[in-house]
């Protein structure tokens, strides 16, 4: 199902100060810069490929960081209806058909499992945080697998993922100046969040940026089988 990610166990270990959306590579930035030498601008100006958990478990996720809220640490929380996995982030979409032809291929020989959030920790290392997360304690292989999947397939196009080593996460708050979050993740805890749910797609977004922040828009759902 595409090369091997490497999971560090069932809960991701910080080893990055940002998660895939978070960051884009100056390759795929230079699209965009190019479009005045003759190229046409790209379809799409921000796109991720992603998991989006069910309103149920997003509602667990909410009242689970909840309790972190009150520490006073510069944290900026996500909004509720901003939460997902993020499998890939690919930055300027220069012509989409094709990312949905590979994206159409990657997904097909998957099979709906399950999954279940659990377990916060922060990015790079909680002493020094600038992303705060809950991690994946069920259906982790299965989300490193898939995100593998998709690279694979993405690659050729050049959407390479940003690190080698893949942590499935849901990243609910960030910071623009790092500092200790261990209050924080103590509050959130280790145990698991929501109840267990199924993956049941996968889904490419647009995310358009505005001052109040940016907003995602499903541009097409990939279900896996027997969802």
């Amino acid at each position: 199902m595409g090369f091997p990610l490497r999971l560090s166990g069932a809960f991701p270990k910080p080893v990055s100060p940002a998660g895939p959306e978070e960051r884009v590579s100056a390759r795929r930035a230079g699209l965009g810069q190019r479009a005045g030498e003759g190229r046409p601008p790209p379809e799409i100006g921000r796109a991720f490929v992603a998991l989006r958990p069910p309103d149920q478990v997003l509602d667990a996720v909410e009242g689970a960081v909840g309790s972190g809220q009150t520490a006073p640490v510069g944290l900026k929380w996500e909004q509720r209806e901003r939460y997902h996995l993020t499998l890939q982030f690919l930055g300027p979409v220069r012509r989409l058909a094709p990312v949905v032809e590979g994206l159409t291929g990657a997904t097909a020989g998957w099979t709906a499992f399950s999954c279940r959030f659990g377990g916060a920790g922060a990015f790079p290392k909680p002493g020094r945080a600038r992303v705060v997360w809950i991690g994946a304690a069920a259906g982790g292989d299965e989300i490193v697998g898939l995100a593998a999947a998709v690279a694979q397939a993405l690659g050729p196009l050049g959407y390479e993922p940003d690190r080698a080593e893949f942590h499935p996460h849901l990243t609910v708050a960030r910071l623009k100046v790092p500092a200790n979050v261990a209050d924080v993740l103590a509050a959130i805890g280790p145990g698991p969040v929501g109840e267990e749910f199924i993956v049941s797609e996968v889904v490419l977004y647009q995310s358009q940026l505005s001052p109040k922040g940016p907003t995602y828009t499903a541009l097409e759902r990939f279900p896996l089988r027997g969802a």
